[in-house]
């Protein structure tokens, strides 16, 4: 939940939903947390109805960066943040092996 979070991981919260606000008139659309990723990993890319920008993937590093993690969505939990090392291992069972 946002209130559980500290100030930097709550800023990498509230945009990548404003980004799926963007995108799906959503708050948080579900998959937003692999799409983003994906753009900030890989290249830029049209999300539903938002052409991601370089901008957009450099904020999105840059406050993932600050925080030292990364966002999911939980259904329970709802917004919550996890290192990067546990991210990459959320990311290997969402995709599968390489």
């Amino acid at each position: 939940m946002l209130i559980d979070l500290s100030l930097p991981q709550k800023d990498l919260a509230e945009y990548m939903s404003s980004l799926s606000e963007l995108a799906f008139r959503a708050g948080w659309m579900d998959g937003l947390e692999f799409a983003l990723w994906r753009a900030a990993t890989e290249a830029p890319f049209t999300y539903g109805q938002l052409q991601l920008t370089q901008d957009q993937v450099r904020r999105l590093n840059d406050l993932s960066r600050r925080c030292g993690g990364w966002i999911y969505f939980h259904d329970d939990h709802q917004e919550t943040f996890v290192t990067l090392a546990e991210w990459q291992h959320r990311l290997r069972l969402h995709t599968g092996p390489t």
